[in-house]
């Protein structure tokens, strides 16, 4: 094998196939989480992102109630300020860590987006 041979071949990817559609941003953006559906476990959590990009987030909540499949409302980005344009979503939970320190590391899939009234109130 040449020289040049050696360098394509240390450029091949590992065996695990890379399954996102679109790069991660690992900068962190505030998110809030809350159930799409009533559960026994009530949540409405406001917590920064470990990372995301434009269909899916991941974060660690403070609470363990996430399972896959799960649906839930993910409003990205989030700001509580006067005049803030926040986006919210239908999202699915589609992978959930476990973390050290009994914590979990949760992966939602930001299914659609929810408009609240017309189409023309959204610019």
């Amino acid at each position: 094998m040449s020289a040049l041979d050696l360098s394509f071949t240390s450029m091949i990817r590992p065996t695990s196939q890379e399954r996102r559609k679109k790069t991660r941003s690992k900068i962190p953006r505030m998110i809030r989480v809350r159930p799409s559906e009533p559960t026994l476990e009530e949540f409405d959590e406001i917590l920064p992102t470990i990372n995301a990009s434009r269909n899916s987030v991941y974060f660690v909540p403070q609470n363990g109630v996430f399972k896959p499949d799960m649906r839930v409302f993910v409003t990205y980005p989030y700001a509580s300020g006067p005049g803030s344009l926040n986006q919210e979503f239908l999202g699915a939970v589609t992978r959930v860590d476990e973390l050290p320190g009994n914590k979990q590391g949760v992966a939602v899939e930001l299914l659609m987006p929810i408009y609240v009234g017309t189409k023309e109130t959204i610019r």
